[in-house]
């Protein structure tokens, strides 16, 4: 993963582009697994798939949207994730596979425990003022983790998080990469319409309600769909 990483930022992606001329990211890029094949095949055949099916309670798994990220260099405040593509909070999970080791002094996702059942963030929010609602008791408990390379970390959407960079805003010679996303759990509606959703542009007939299915959320558990394989790599 780290060569196909390696490759991915030597051959940048157009969808790459505005977050690379934010300078947010050395390199990120959503819905990777539609435009690389490495990445939909970790996707496929990795353990990924089935840690989710067990965390998530489920026996489907499909892939709402992924993201590639190298090297955070502003960092990302307090926030909730609600790019997740056209599925609700309460059928998704968020994740992230690191390839690299947490830099020891920053790099390090904090989450706030038992924000996810929060009742003051609206669902379209990202950032958020952790001293407001409930949040500000919530926040005595926050819950620090420091990935090494091939560890992956999930959880609810709706959990409020963060990631500090570095003070100079710059990683150097350092490289934090991630590979990230959101899942479908199980027989989740499609629930995308009237909504601007940078994960959700590909061409679909989908209507609010309807089965969130096909090649465009490519079933990964309890395994991927040929049909659904083959139109990827016809573009479709």
């Amino acid at each position: 993963m780290r060569t196909v990483t390696k490759w991915q930022v030597d051959h940048p992606h157009m969808w790459a582009s505005p977050g690379v001329a934010s300078g947010l990211y050395d390199y990120i890029q959503r819905n990777v697994w539609s435009t690389n094949g490495a990445y939909a095949r970790f996707m496929y055949h990795s353990p990924v798939a089935s840690c989710l099916a067990q965390l998530g309670e489920t026996t489907e798994v499909r892939i709402a949207t992924d993201l590639l990220m190298v090297n955070p260099n502003k960092g990302f405040k307090w926030h909730q994730d609600n790019q997740n593509g056209p599925v609700t909070f309460d059928k998704a999970l968020r994740f992230w596979v690191t390839l690299d080791d947490t830099p020891f002094d920053h790099g390090a996702p904090v989450y706030i425990k038992g924000s996810h059942e929060n009742t003051c963030v609206p669902e379209s929010a990202v950032f958020v003022d952790i001293s407001t609602g409930e949040l500000a008791q919530l926040a005595t408990n926050l819950l620090e983790f420091r990935p090494k390379a091939g560890d992956l970390l999930v959880w609810h959407p709706r959990t409020i998080h963060k990631i500090d960079g570095p003070s100079t805003q710059d990683w150097g010679t350092r490289l934090r990469r991630v590979l990230g996303g959101t899942v479908i759990l199980g027989d989740a509606p499609y629930m995308g319409e009237g909504k601007a959703l940078f994960s959700d542009l590909g061409r679909h007939a989908l209507q609010n309600g309807d089965p969130l299915k096909g090649p465009l959320f490519p079933r990964i558990y309890p395994s991927s769909v040929k049909e659904e394989r083959l139109a990827r790599e016809r573009g479709e």
